[in-house]
């Protein structure tokens, strides 16, 4: 399971810059309005459409009294959501308090206040949402006896999926022990490769990004032609990526600490392949050793410094790419299917606490957010930019992806929700499921394995050598960070 976060420890860094980025610009609901009547708390510590769902019976509530919603949400835009829903259907007093891992809490921190508030009811909690990494132990795990099912809201959910048009691995991601569905997400994303149109029509005569995706095995779930096409543009003069950094987008970095305790423990072979790879390619002069997000990196976007064709990514941050406007090199990008797809999402689905005070409300708004494909529902009005100003967002709806556009400047409005959709046709077809355990699958372990990859590659270490103090330094990473619930 690839983390929609992507590695932690870049996450940390970049969520600042790319809060700006996402829906409705920075969150204003990251520290919780205070009702001055609520006691302190403290927080440990066009006609072929779908036709809309049936309208809820009104739910009535008293005069005078605020019906308070409170969200725990490492997806900070949720409570941007709630609130324009709210606006539109609910026409009496309510607040909603959010907490995110914006401003005062830190994504583990909401992990941690989720699972303590279900197991110990510690603090009133009707919705949460927690990073990928982390969902299997709430979907699937203890957690999970906790989690309320969307059919126990009194959701069709069959009817609605019909309709929907939802990926099974998400449906199946989101869905407890017993095949109920317990979450699920709002956004969707794609691995790609984003490459410089210029060098294409100078190395292969042209720049179409089916014709790229072919020279470099796109969906192949191989290596061979992007070797071969590194090759080629060695002979041309370029780096086919930065370095090997961008090359892990192609594998699943996910690790659990059980797995690293083992006695046994072995890198996944998927890992020691990318460490091959790599190496092949920096002794061949295909790479260079460039980290991802550095000074030299952010040139290489801009158009300056080496001569590098493309970079591996997520359309996620195509969006966040675009800051970097420069005309040496702005316009001149465009994605295509890379030769392996891995899950990319950033974060769980929407979850209900099963003890949860506002069920009656909760329902319709699960329903909307998640499960609603008409004209009026989340996800269509974010495909089509109708929800809140900006651009489209590409969601979890192939339906709906289908019918919209989603692009950015830097890849000259190409759209993306064409691959997008690939992206999750060939993600299904290879049956690429949520890990079936108790326990989370922390990215830092692979954060760990990098910097001893480039060590190897470097000729700093063997390969063994450089395996051996991964695992000693994951280890020891860990025992002195647990988590602990």
């Amino acid at each position: 399971m690839k983390l929609t976060l992507r590695k932690t420890t870049l996450i940390i860094v970049l969520c600042i810059f790319i809060a700006g980025a996402l829906l409705h610009g920075c969150n204003t609901g990251s520290v919780p309005q205070k009702d001055p009547s609520e006691p302190e708390t403290t927080l440990a510590e066009d006609p072929n459409r779908t036709e809309e769902p049936e309208e809820p019976e009104e739910i009535q509530y008293s005069p005078g009294k605020t019906t308070r919603i409170r969200v725990y949400t490492t997806f900070r835009e949720l409570d941007d959501i709630i609130e324009k829903y709210a606006e539109e259907h609910w026409d009496f007093d309510h607040l909603v308090l959010a907490y995110t891992d914006e401003l005062v809490y830190s994504f583990l921190d909401i992990v941690n206040i989720a699972a303590d508030n279900l197991k110990n009811k510690t603090e009133p909690m009707d919705l949460f949402c927690v990073p990928m990494a982390y969902a299997s132990q709430f979907t699937k795990g203890e957690l999970s006896q906790y989690v309320c099912t969307y059919e126990e809201l009194g959701i069709d959910v069959d009817a609605l999926l019909d309709k929907m048009d939802i990926p099974r691995y998400i449906v199946e991601a989101g869905s407890n022990r017993d095949g109920k569905i317990v979450a699920l997400p709002v956004l969707s994303s794609a691995n790609v490769f984003m490459y410089r149109r210029s060098v294409a029509r100078e190395v292969w005569g042209t720049d179409d990004p089916d014709t790229i995706s072919e020279i470099i095995g796109g969906g192949s779930q191989s290596w061979d032609k992007l070797l071969e096409a590194a090759q080629t543009l060695k002979e041309h003069g370029y780096y086919i990526v930065p370095g090997c950094s961008d090359l892990s987008y192609l594998i699943d970095t996910g690790c659990t600490v059980s797995e690293l305790m083992d006695e046994n423990f072995r890198p996944d072979p998927q890992w020691e392949k990318f460490m091959d790879v790599s190496k092949q390619l920096y002794n061949d002069g295909c790479i260079k050793d460039t980290k991802a997000w550095s000074d030299d990196w952010i040139n290489i976007i801009k158009g300056e410094g080496d001569k590098v064709f493309g970079l591996f990514t997520t359309t996620d941050y195509c969006h966040f790419l675009d800051i970097f406007n420069n005309e040496n090199a702005y316009g001149d990008w465009a994605i295509c299917l890379p030769p392996f797809q891995i899950r990319t999402d950033l974060y769980s689905g929407i979850m209900v606490s099963k003890h949860a005070e506002n069920k009656e409300l909760i329902k319709s708004l699960i329903e909307w957010i998640a499960l609603d494909s008409s004209e009026n529902g989340l996800q269509y009005r974010l495909a089509n930019g109708t929800l809140f100003e900006g651009y489209n967002y590409p969601v979890i709806s192939r339906d709906i992806l289908k019918e919209t556009h989603n692009s950015c400047g830097i890849i000259d409005d190409q759209n993306m929700n064409p691959i997008i959709c690939r992206s999750l046709d060939i993600l299904d077809a290879l049956s690429i499921l949520s890990v079936d355990s108790k326990e989370a699958s922390y990215d830092f372990v692979f954060s760990i394995f990098l910097d001893e990859t480039q060590a190897y590659i470097r000729g700093e270490k063997d390969k063994e050598t450089a395996i051996a103090d991964f695992i000693e330094g994951a280890r020891e990473y860990w025992k002195k960070n647990p988590v602990v619930w």
